[in-house]
């Protein structure tokens, strides 16, 4: 790394340390177990909420990015941030009922099958449970929850904090198979690992995994889970079928219909796991009208209206280790059929693929004090994303933080990234002006 790069990183560094060692020391003084997410709501309303079974569960996410390069801009894949200093990614308000308020732990699993997450060992329920979600977002990570024809806001067009709801869903648990559940609505994306909630479950990072960046991150539509009746030796199995109007999308754009599918194991002591999650459909025209307004990531146009087959799919292994550290390893592949209008440099008009991986292990140090490392790889030969438009090739990071658990109420994560881009085209970091990113961050949640 150039010298005036390191002392230049000097500074970020000291700060990061000394605010570490600030955060090591109140975390070592609080650690409250007794508190549920939605809390504030229960202070206020009473009992009233939680003996129906509702939760009004708000939470706010701020980053204070630096970065080594003399621009500002710290895109793709910056922790959702798109230049340096203080940002407020998300100030969320969620109202839910039920199983619908996963995987927030407001309310434990009450089922043995959580649709998107996982099947459980829970005995099989033999009546009809109905729960729902509804998710507000503000913040500068809305542009990337958008849906397409429903989040089409004009009033924070030129901001950096937007309003986007990317949840409306109802949850049904049905008592058929072995236990059988059914989503309807808008949704977090089943696919990829991350599934939007900074502080729950599974997310172990402020920055996002570069899958994110290749994936879906909602659907509008319907998506439904079946529990497979296994020995209990084998361990756990479901398996899920859904029907979307695509890629972050409600409008429908093209007219096209787009289908997931999944299937999932568990160990019978669920400390093992397999999720194979895949994505078909149309990817002619269903990119947003304007950038930051839902849609995908990837471009291709037919003069004809020609169907463009899309295909992303993943999957992701999980092992506990012990009951200090857990270990992932994710693998992902896409591809999308070229369209022959060539309306710029991000535009698709030959048959593209992309693919790639992550490692990552969650290790704790002391109760409410883990520590995270994350080593990511992924090949786009063509640039088919649209935040790679000029700069195909293979990207390469390396992300390690401390995630401060304080208390119930406050999380501080303090993280660093390397990124590296190897391949033929323009630069991708530093808007374009380098083949190298480094990031320090400080990440604060609050949760109420």
């Amino acid at each position: 790394m150039p010298i005036h790069k390191v002392n230049r990183l000097k500074p970020v560094i000291k700060k990061l340390f000394l605010l570490s060692v600030l955060m090591y020391s109140l975390a070592a003084q609080s650690n409250d177990d007794n508190y549920a997410p939605g809390s504030l709501a229960d202070f206020l309303l009473g009992d009233t909420l939680k003996e129906n079974d509702l939760a009004l569960i708000g939470w706010a996410s701020s980053t204070l990015v630096f970065n080594d390069d003399k621009s500002d801009g710290i895109l793709p894949n910056g922790a959702l941030s798109t230049d340096e200093g203080l940002h407020l990614n998300q100030l969320a308000l969620m109202f839910c009922k039920g199983d619908g308020c996963l995987p927030t732990t407001k309310f434990s699993p009450k089922h043995n099958l959580l649709s998107r997450i996982t099947p459980t060992p829970a005995p099989k329920s033999e009546s009809i449970d109905i729960g729902f979600n509804l998710l507000a977002v503000y913040g500068s990570d809305s542009q990337f929850l958008r849906i397409s024809g429903f989040d089409d806001f004009d009033f924070d067009e030129d901001k950096d904090e937007k309003l986007s709801i990317p949840q409306w869903y109802l949850d049904v648990y049905l008592p058929y198979f072995d236990g059988m559940n059914i989503m309807l609505g808008s949704f977090m994306s089943p696919l990829a690992r991350e599934i939007g909630y900074p502080f729950a479950p599974p997310r172990w990072f402020a920055t996002s995994s570069y899958e994110l960046l290749y994936s879906p991150v909602k659907h509008v539509g319907a998506l439904v889970s079946v529990k497979i009746p296994t020995d209990k030796q084998f361990g756990l199995l479901s398996i899920e079928g859904g029907i979307t109007t695509g890629w972050n999308n409600l409008s429908n754009r093209n007219g096209s219909l787009a289908y997931l599918a999944g299937l999932r194991y568990r160990t019978s002591d669920m400390t093992s796991g397999i999720d194979i999650e895949l994505m078909f459909g149309n990817g002619e025209d269903d990119f947003a009208e304007a950038p930051a307004k839902g849609g995908s990531q990837f471009f291709a146009l037919s003069s004809r209206g020609k169907k463009l087959d899309r295909i992303a799919g993943n999957i992701t292994l999980m092992h506990q280790v012990s009951p200090d550290l857990e270990t992932i390893i994710e693998l992902f592949y896409g591809s999308q059929e070229g369209g022959d209008i060539p309306a710029g440099p991000q535009f698709i008009t030959e048959d593209v693929h992309w693919y790639g991986a992550f490692v990552a292990m969650r290790y704790q140090l002391q109760p409410g004090i883990f520590f995270n490392g994350r080593t990511e790889w992924v090949n786009d030969k063509k640039a088919a994303n649209a935040l790679f438009a000029g700069s195909p090739g293979n990207t390469y990071a390396l992300t390690a933080n401390i995630d401060w658990q304080l208390n119930a109420y406050l999380n501080v994560i303090t993280e660093v990234k390397y990124d590296i881009y190897r391949g033929n085209g323009l630069p991708l970091f530093a808007n374009k002006t380098e083949n190298n990113q480094l990031l320090g961050l400080v990440n604060f949640i609050i949760k109420f």
